[in-house]
């Protein structure tokens, strides 16, 4: 498996941007804990059909897409909510680090929906040829 992608239903609001701002530290590090926990089951659960586990990928590229319905994360509050996402990444051992060593290429793209529950926050990290 050269890609493995993942799809939650969002970022908790205390975990964007401004929502550090605003929210208690307790407050945001549940939500981190809860939202790194949830992307570590969805990436072995995408894992399960493979026969073998992939990584440590020693070259990656990650791209974040967000779907949105009424108002869009820019894009420093959307790296910074989806900061435990990609962290689940290295926590199951797909690439050896989320430093600029490893990730060589980080985008975010953005999609207007029509509905709130087709909001969506879709990571997707690609394994890179070394040089």
């Amino acid at each position: 498996m050269e890609t493995i992608s993942i799809e939650l239903p969002g970022i908790p609001g205390s975990l964007t941007k401004n929502g550090r701002r605003r929210s208690h530290w307790s407050t945001q590090q549940k939500a981190t804990k809860q939202l790194l926990e949830d992307s570590i089951f969805l990436i072995r659960y995408a894992l399960q059909e493979e026969p073998s586990k992939p990584g440590p990928w020693q070259r990656a590229k990650i791209h974040i897409h967000q779907k949105w319905s009424n108002n869009p994360l820019d894009y420093e509050g959307l790296a910074s909510g989806a900061a435990p996402i990609v962290d689940a990444f290295t926590h199951v051992g797909i690439i050896e680090d989320d430093s600029p060593r490893y990730i060589r290429s980080y985008t975010m793209s953005e999609e207007k929906v029509q509905y709130q529950a087709q909001r969506a926050i879709i990571v997707t990290v690609s394994k890179m040829d070394p040089l």
